[in-house]
């Protein structure tokens, strides 16, 4: 029931002079017509009309705050990085010349700066383990890793809550680079390629480092399946 089911080391320091995906130095000039749903609002945006901002906002928010909160396990450090994550974004939105998806690089910006934040969290002694009574918001935009059984029991529906805690807590306790590529996989969705993207890394690395993240899981998570 809790197998990771299929459908860079990026050892590079990150600073806010590495450009994201989909990005490049400024070289002079107007960027090019940017492709895609986000294309039109992101030109727009880059052209200082603040309504196509806000409305990029308001369509990635739960996106970005979902892989925040994935990757910290607390909603408050998440909601202030969600917010950190769009001011940077309207910094350096110039910079965006659609080489690769607009939430692709959202979802570069939103590892680096949780990758950042986790390393303050841990110096401080308060990166945690998410709490089994914590509600997460917006349900039906942050899918479990696994899918429960249809239409499962009472008993079944409790049980399963509970050895989902059990998977979020050790998911948590691995290393930031291993949480970061399950996340981004199997909560996210992303493909082999996207990933990559997200992590300027080529794919193998990408491939193995998933391979090594979800063995290390498992391996966490065999004292919860023991009598299964």
């Amino acid at each position: 029931m809790t197998q990771l089911a299929e459908p860079v080391e990026n050892t590079a320091v990150e600073t806010d002079e590495a450009p994201p995906p989909g990005t490049e130095r400024p070289r002079g000039g107007v960027p090019g017509t940017l492709a895609g749903e986000d294309g039109p609002l992101v030109a727009a945006a880059q052209a200082g009309d603040l309504s196509a901002f806000d409305t990029l906002i308001r369509r990635h928010q739960d996106r970005v705050y979902n892989q925040a909160w994935r990757l910290l396990g607390d909603h408050d450090e998440a909601s202030d990085l969600a917010q950190e994550v769009f001011i940077r974004v309207f910094r350096k939105i110039h910079l965006y010349r659609g080489d690769a998806a607009f939430s692709t690089w959202l979802y570069r910006v939103t590892s680096n700066l949780a990758k950042n934040r986790w390393k303050q969290m841990e110096r401080k002694g308060r990166s945690k383990t998410v709490s089994l009574d914590q509600p997460r918001p917006d349900d039906d935009d942050d899918r479990p890793l696994d899918k429960p059984d249809a239409a499962p029991s009472p008993r079944q529906q409790a049980e399963g809550r509970e050895l989902l805690g059990h998977l979020e807590q050790e998911l948590l306790g691995l290393g930031y680079e291993h949480r970061e590529v399950l996340v981004l996989r199997f909560v996210e969705n992303l493909s082999y390629e996207e990933i990559a993207e997200v992590l300027d890394a080529n794919l193998g690395t990408v491939k193995s480092r998933i391979c090594r993240a979800r063995q290390e899981l498992r391996r966490r998570m065999d004292p919860y399946l023991g009598e299964e």
